[in-house]
Order: structure tokens, then sequence, then C-alpha cells
């Protein structure tokens, strides 16, 4: 649980723009390892093949059974995302924060070729093997990976995009747009530049619309919305690539208490 913890907040950060001191990088790379040692490792490359579709390294943890949400509040149903967005985003982190480290070259090494030899490794399109696809994408946009590769997997994603549009919801077809959106905004392409372009005025609406942020009519707290918040700072970070809106971090996410629901004043 405490790794869970650990992407889930550092990720938060990233998102909203804190500062991620080098002792904090220190500390996080130092508790995504300690529980990794040499010999386990060796030992899953021995007893996994590379078309394995679960995790080698990281096993996703569980409140009394149930899953927790990803790193941008999206609840997945299949164990098939669950465990490979764990695993995936923790091996980002450890790209990110600590490339040299031999465990982290040997993990990232092996994880990639597990990955070729997948469906959702590639550009498959069905149930929640799609949105595998976008920790896929966060870990090569770190590992600066050949282009052919990201392309095979944004291609579809990113039609899949271009068919969000007004009135829908931001989940279609297993794909959480917020997510989708930190992979636009981390690969920052000319690809993902002119989608965005594309669809900046119905994000631009997305983005001064009011959503809850924790409290329902009736009282109670709703976890999802919890993630609301987070989700106005993601869009914001994606227009953010367009150059006419690199300051857009100048316009204010905030919670109107009037209603308890989360604005930004663009």
């Amino acid at each position: 649980m405490e790794r869970y913890k650990i992407i889930c907040e550092t990720n938060r950060k990233q998102v909203f723009g804190d500062y991620i001191s080098d002792d904090e990088k220190t500390y996080i790379v130092s508790s995504l390892l300690k529980d990794i040692n040499p010999e386990e490792v060796l030992c899953n490359l021995r007893k996994y093949p590379h078309t394995a579709k679960g995790p080698y390294f990281y096993l996703p943890p569980h409140d009394i059974g149930k899953k927790l949400r990803l790193i941008q509040g999206y609840l997945p149903k299949t164990n098939i995302l669950y465990n490979n967005h764990y695993e995936l985003e923790i091996l980002r982190l450890l790209a990110m924060y600590a490339p040299s480290e031999p465990m982290v070259e040997v993990m990232v090494k092996a994880t990639l070729e597990r990955l070729q030899n997948t469906c959702f490794g590639k550009s498959c399109t069905q149930g929640e093997c799609f949105p595998v696809g976008i920790s896929v994408l966060r870990l090569l946009s770190v590992l600066q990976t050949e282009d052919e590769w990201i392309r095979m997997l944004l291609e579809p994603l990113g039609q899949a995009f271009m068919a969000f549009g007004n009135g829908q919801m931001v989940i279609q077809n297993y794909l959480p747009l917020t997510y989708l959106l930190m992979v636009f905004t981390d690969l920052k392409n000319e690809a993902t530049i002119d989608m965005i372009d594309h669809k900046k005025e119905w994000l631009l609406t997305l983005l001064r619309r009011g959503w809850k942020t924790g409290k329902l009519s009736n009282g109670k707290v709703s976890e999802g919305d919890t993630y609301n918040l987070m989700g106005k700072y993601i869009i914001r970070n994606a227009l953010g690539i367009l150059p006419e809106y690199n300051n857009i971090s100048e316009h204010k996410i905030y919670i109107d208490p009037s209603d308890e629901r989360c604005y930004c004043d663009i």
C-alpha cells in the first residue's frame, strides 16, 4: 500500500506543478526499490515468459479484495489494466528519477521485452487492454524510445480522443479522458499538439464547467468526485502544450464555497 500511495502522491504533485526536491526523489526511489532484490528479479525473469500479460515485479495492492483507483481516479474493471498500470507507473518514476540504477535498468529492459509481445503493448483497442496503452506510452515517453512504437500506440488512442465530444462523459469505451491527456502532455509531440489544438474549445468548456469535488446532494462523499480537482489541472496542463496557451497556469483552478465545485477562471 505504501508504494501505491507514493505513485499517487508523486503524480499528484507533478500534475499540480508542486516542487519535488532531490531528497524526495531519493526517498521515492528507495521506497519503490526496497522490496525488490536481485535474486527475486532474476527468478521472475526465469519464471515468466516474455509473452506474460501481467507484471514481473510489482503486484498492486487491494482494499479488502477491491481494486484501487488509477493515479488520476479511474476505477479499473479488469486486472489487466490494474496490474499493468501499477507496475508501469512505478517503472516510469524509477526511470525518471534513477535511470542509471542497475536494478531499474534490468526491470525496464525486461518489461519492454514483455510489452513488445503483448497486444496492449502495440495497439490493441479492445476493452481495458486499450487504456493499458496509455501506461505503456507514459513509460516510453520517459525512456524516449523509438518513435515508431510511440506512433503505433498513439494512433488508435488519438482516434478515440478525437471521437470525444460535447455532452459525452469523460470515460468512453473504457478510456479515461484525463489519463489520456496526461500522456499527451508527457509526449508533447507534433501529433498530440495537433489533436489538442483540434479539441481545445471542448477542453476549455470542460475546464470552465463546475465539477463536484466530493459531496453529493445526500451528504455522502463520492470517492470518484474527489479526483475532479486533479482532472481540472490535467486538462489545463494538456492545453498548456499549445503555444497560444503556454501561460495557462496563470489561470487559477479553485473550489467555489457556494456549491463546493471546482472551476478554472479562464
